[in-house]
């Protein structure tokens, strides 16, 4: 009995005196692993309004909408508008689209009180 009571106090003084296993965010912060997957980033010039994004997304967070009409005779008639709060990250719109469109990115900084602003318009690249 003794003995472990004093293993035990050993451990606690090794935990006491050894360095923290959190970090001090936004101030410090954690190398983001290659891999990760956060917010999208669409390219519309690269974008052939295929849908296929659309079809493929298993929350429905992706729909095909009307490009205004300030960008309608430039580019293509419709494109994917992603709603961040339903996707799951899954990556398969980023897999399926033949032309490398839509890239998920390591922006993890998504929390907001504002449900509109995670709503992801298609606009060209220089406006965003």
């Amino acid at each position: 009995m003794i003995k472990m009571k004093i293993g035990i106090l050993i451990q606690l003084l090794k935990n006491l005196f050894s360095k923290s296993m959190t970090v001090k965010f936004p101030h410090e912060s954690i190398p983001i692993p290659d891999g990760y997957r956060g917010e999208h980033d669409y390219d519309i010039n690269k974008c052939i309004s295929c849908g296929l994004c659309a079809k493929i997304c298993p929350n429905r967070a992706i729909e095909m909408v009307e490009a205004s009409e300030e960008y309608r005779e430039q580019y293509q008639k419709t494109y994917p508008k992603i709603d961040l709060g339903k996707c799951c990250f899954c990556r398969l719109c980023e897999d399926i689209c033949p032309k490398e469109a839509i890239k998920l990115t390591k922006n993890f900084f998504l929390s907001t009180f504002d449900p509109s602003t995670v709503i992801k318009y298609p606009m060209p690249k220089n406006e965003v």
